[in-house]
């Protein structure tokens, strides 16, 4: 059975600053992941990754085709609204109309989220349980 997953900008972020996306692609390949994406993830993945690696000589369009050739794309309906941070609201309704096993992400305030619906884990947590030669 197929493991479901969201993954939130935050980490992408992380492993592009690194130019690492294709150690992530390996693990989603490698594990045959089913990684989910919405257009609000898109959206906030192009700004945030442009904005971090602006004084960086990595392709930016590059990675951004890796994270969305990897990923399997979603349209999904406005719905959850209990998010710590509403901004990030999307992500649950991803994960929840995908009926994702869990959101990885490195922003703290998810990753405290008591109450949310779906289980937030860390990249360590990623890291550790779908691991990729260096």
């Amino acid at each position: 059975m197929k493991i479901k997953l969201v993954i939130d900008t935050s980490v992408y972020i992380t492993y592009a600053i690194y130019n690492k996306i294709y150690r992530l692609v390996n693990a989603i390949d490698t594990y045959n992941l089913e990684v989910f994406i919405n257009e609000e993830l898109i959206i906030e993945c192009e700004n945030n990754i442009r904005n971090s690696l602006k004084n960086k000589d990595i392709d930016t369009s590059a990675l951004l085709n890796a994270i969305k050739e990897a990923t399997i794309y979603r349209v999904t309906q406005q719905v959850f609204k209990n998010s710590p941070d509403p901004k990030d609201n999307f992500l649950f309704d991803l994960a929840l109309q995908t009926e994702s096993e869990v959101i990885v992400t490195q922003e703290k305030v998810l990753l405290n989220f008591i109450d949310s619906p779906v289980p937030i884990r860390n990249l360590k947590w990623f890291k550790e349980n779908y691991p990729v030669p260096l």
